[in-house]
């Protein structure tokens, strides 16, 4: 596992399964926030002519709740495949 960058938690680190797993997922869930937070980034600065307080609480919200919702949904998403020790969860038929 990567010391120096990678989506690191508990969970995601019991073994390269689960690291490569959180990985791949995380970086799919950025993605699909980078479509969302780049544009609504554009916006704003065309909107603002000057660096406001609510310019700030406007830019930088986003980018806080979108860390939360990455780590949340990945931790969420590793629980559906894994157990606690890092074996895939059998899936029912």
């Amino acid at each position: 596992m990567k010391t120096w960058y990678g989506y690191r938690t508990f969970s995601s680190t019991i073994n390269q399964n689960t690291w490569h797993e959180a990985n791949q997922y995380a970086a799919y869930i950025s993605r699909c926030m980078a479509y969302v937070l780049i544009p609504f980034g554009l916006l704003m600065a065309f909107l603002f002519k000057t660096q406001t307080d609510l310019f700030l609480y406007l830019t930088i919200t986003p980018v806080i709740v979108g860390a939360l919702l990455l780590t949340g949904l990945t931790e969420w998403h590793l629980l559906q495949e894994f157990d606690e020790d890092g074996e895939p969860k059998k899936k029912k038929p």
